[in-house]
């Protein structure tokens, strides 16, 4: 019992020397939304956005926009290390109306569309960057491809299949982890060091866990959590009214060190679909007056 108290003890410093309450700052509007994610690149120059002619890039210094990948319904956007790459999900759908789905990605500097995973009824939801590498899931194996023609790094993933949460390693393997047994988990990523996994448990919360689903700990209950930083992540905090409607959904920054919760965008603002950049200092979200927004963080 000692041992434990004491791990909990080093664990939580640990988090306490990495992670600090976040405070919002400066809020800017930098483009309109047509629905969906709004995500920014790791150095915070730029968002891709879904619309309904495909991808979206949206320069923040600039204001220009630009489609850079064509289709409808692309989702699951995330932007590799350097910037340079888009990847990103397609579905697509046979005669018999199942659905599929692509991995593919763009080089933003000659428009060049790779397909990382072909067309598949397997294919996990979830990836994982390392620096320029992909790392992604696909009927329990591995998909491991490098971006920019260096040598390929493996990383672990927390990925979706059928609602069962799984963890695949470095070494390629494919566990199925369920912290909280069976049920429909989401969102799930893992931490930039590479340690914990965050995710949504339907309709109980968020929480992080270690990669083998040990040690769970509850974040709150949040939608659509992220990691800024290792010791902090950002979620939405949402309010239905008696008709279900959404009336409330405000951004939530919680420090994972103390469970302290900071409030991130204004009450009167419908706010949602998160992202941050590498250093956590930056958050880019769509909000219901049609905009992309971002919003700088300061600890």
């Amino acid at each position: 019992m000692k041992k434990l108290f004491f791990y909990g003890v080093m664990m939580l410093a640990a988090l306490s020397a990495g992670a600090q309450t976040a405070v919002p700052g400066s809020m800017h509007r930098v483009g309109t939304s047509e629905g969906g994610k709004a995500v920014i690149s790791p150095d915070g120059s730029f968002v891709v956005s879904q619309t309904v002619d495909g991808l979206k890039k949206t320069d923040l210094a600039t204001g220009e926009s630009t489609i850079v990948a064509k289709g409808n319904n692309l989702y699951d956007i995330s932007i590799s290390a350097d910037g340079r790459h888009v990847v990103y999900t397609r579905p697509t759908f046979n005669k018999e109306h199942l659905r599929y789905n692509s991995l593919e990605s763009v080089d933003l500097l000659n428009g060049k569309n790779t397909v990382i995973v072909k067309p598949t009824r397997k294919l996990n939801a979830g990836i994982a960057f390392s620096g320029n590498t992909v790392n992604a899931v696909s009927g329990g194996k591995a998909r491991v491809k490098s971006l920019d023609g260096s040598k390929a790094v493996k990383a672990p993933v927390a990925s979706i299949s059928y609602g069962h949460l799984q963890v695949t390693g470095t070494d390629g393997k494919t566990v199925t982890i369920d912290p909280q047994g069976r049920a429909s988990y989401l969102w799930p990523s893992v931490s930039p060091d590479g340690t914990r996994v965050l995710y949504r448990l339907s309709g109980v919360g968020t929480f992080t866990c270690n990669l083998d689903g040990s040690d769970v700990h509850r974040v709150g209950n949040y939608m659509f959590p992220v990691w800024a930083g290792n010791g902090t992540v950002v979620g939405v905090r949402e309010v239905e009214g008696d008709s279900q409607q959404l009336v409330a959904s405000t951004l939530v920054a919680v420090n994972l060190a103390d469970g302290t919760a900071s409030d991130l965008t204004p009450a009167d603002m419908i706010a949602t679909a998160p992202s941050c950049t590498a250093d956590g200092a930056t958050v880019a979200f769509t909000a219901q007056d049609g905009g992309i927004y971002t919003l700088s963080l300061t600890r």
